[in-house]
């Protein structure tokens, strides 16, 4: 029964996310982020308590809260881990100073993230299945996502500001470091929780919802592909130290990014898939 609403959540995502680049300087522009988020929550709430169980998923989403909502706090305070940035209002309302709907974008993609990297680690020994390896990889496949998004979110959108700008389109170097750390501690956390409860409630996925769990990270990969294909070719945006980018040199890179990256992790995915078939 789930699965008949899984696919169509994920065509429905897919659709959404190549169309973004005809949503832009429209009215439905400030509906983008929640309908984004709405879906990919969504998505989790139906594919992963088949996978790890409810109780599970409820340690995922109070750790992944907590721990992103502590790191982005920390650093519009402080300026680390990520630098030094505030969010705008085009978010909505916030916790103290951090978005509501930041939280569940981190949920949503860290699940996928996670999901994905088990997939891709398969051929370990089940004691590492969820230990380190997973971790690390989860932690790559996120922070990919955030390579392919971060200066059109940011530079673009405004949907927060860089203080002192950064070399890439804007954004600091040190934001991705940032985010490799938010993300691992979030696994970290959360295999630590899985060891000591020996992985109660964690199955072995199928090909199906392997599958399933690459159709969404598809999904996002689709936005920026879209960008390249009929995205801005003309205009330019202004970052908040002054330094003026191209907006068809953003998308056009942030497109080659993903395609480099996110497009990697799909192949791969794809080939680890294929391989379990021929077994």
């Amino acid at each position: 029964m789930t699965d008949r609403l899984i696919w169509p959540i994920l065509a429905i995502y897919a659709a959404f996310a190549a169309a973004k680049p005809l949503l832009a300087e429209t009215a439905l522009e400030a509906f983008v982020p929640a309908f984004s988020i709405l879906l990919a929550v969504l998505f989790v709430l139906f594919h992963a308590p088949r996978q790890i169980g409810w109780k599970n998923l409820a340690v995922f989403f109070a750790l992944t809260f907590l721990i992103s909502w502590s790191y982005e706090s920390l650093s519009i305070a402080t300026g680390f881990p990520f630098g030094n940035y505030h969010y705008s209002d085009i978010l909505g309302p916030k916790l103290g100073t951090v978005p509501l709907l930041i939280m569940p974008a981190y949920f949503s993609v860290c699940y996928i993230s996670w999901q994905i990297a088990r997939t891709l680690t398969e051929g370990l020994t089940p004691k590492q299945s969820h230990g380190w390896p997973v971790v690390l990889v989860a932690s790559f496949v996120m922070v990919m996502w955030d390579l392919s998004m971060d200066p059109a979110r940011a530079t673009v959108r405004q949907a927060w500001i860089w203080h002192d700008g950064g070399a890439y389109f804007g954004v600091p170097f040190v934001n991705f470091a940032g985010w490799f750390l938010c993300v691992a501690t979030i696994f970290a956390a959360f295999a630590i929780w899985l060891h000591r409860n020996q992985a109660t409630g964690v199955v072995q996925p199928d090909k199906t919802a392997q599958a399933q769990s690459l159709g969404l990270y598809a999904a996002l990969f689709a936005e920026f592909v879209a960008y390249i294909a009929y995205g801005p070719t003309i205009g330019t945006v202004t970052d908040a130290v002054g330094q003026v980018w191209n907006l068809r040199d953003i998308y056009q890179s942030l497109g080659l990014v993903s395609i480099f990256t996110m497009g990697f992790v799909i192949v791969m995915t794809i080939l680890a898939l294929q391989r379990k078939t021929e077994n």
